[in-house]
């Protein structure tokens, strides 16, 4: 998709923000949107990194691994994965997950801290997704349940929804 405004993630999140409204029967809040598409930037190369690093020799680096991806055409999720360079061989398993997951979070933090996508959502709620999706990555390939959340995708605020699993939201009650 081709950016608006210099904005690279505009179309995504407006797409998005249809086909919720299409599926939700209402508009979803703009912070909806972009938090979701944040998170699906961040989950990516979380979930690819952690799983080469739990099930293979290599330390896949986002900015280095040539990540791309395609975002289907009616739900504007992410789909059909492509990597360049599966990345660095580390034999010693604690030290490669120790490497990816310090590869993630430089890479994540630095995409959270630039993304702007013109509606109110904070630095620290955009800081908090990096280590978020990087728990819940591993969370998922070890089979385990949700992770508690220091980040929202603010879903809850889509009437007739109501907070994730994890969410920071069910803490407060």
């Amino acid at each position: 998709m081709a950016p608006l405004d210099g904005d690279p993630t505009a179309e995504w999140r407006a797409a998005f923000a249809r086909a919720t409204g299409r599926y939700y029967g209402t508009p979803p809040p703009p912070a909806m949107p972009a938090a979701f598409v944040l998170q699906w930037c961040l989950e990516l190369p979380a979930t690819l990194g952690a799983a080469a690093a739990l099930s293979g020799p290599w330390v896949l680096d986002p900015r280095t691994a040539g990540l791309s991806f395609a975002v289907e055409p009616t739900a504007a999720y992410p789909t059909t994965l492509q990597l360049r360079s599966a990345g660095e061989v580390v034999d010693d398993p604690g030290r490669r997950l120790a490497a990816a997951r310090d590869a993630y979070l430089d890479a994540g933090r630095e995409l959270a801290a630039g993304y702007h996508p013109g509606v109110k959502i904070g630095r620290h709620q955009r800081l908090a997704m990096v280590d978020d999706l990087w728990a819940m990555a591993l969370a998922r390939l070890r089979g385990r349940g949700p992770v508690e959340r220091a980040s929202c995708c603010y879903l809850y605020a889509v009437p007739g929804t109501h907070e994730c699993a994890g969410c920071p939201r069910l803490r407060r009650r």
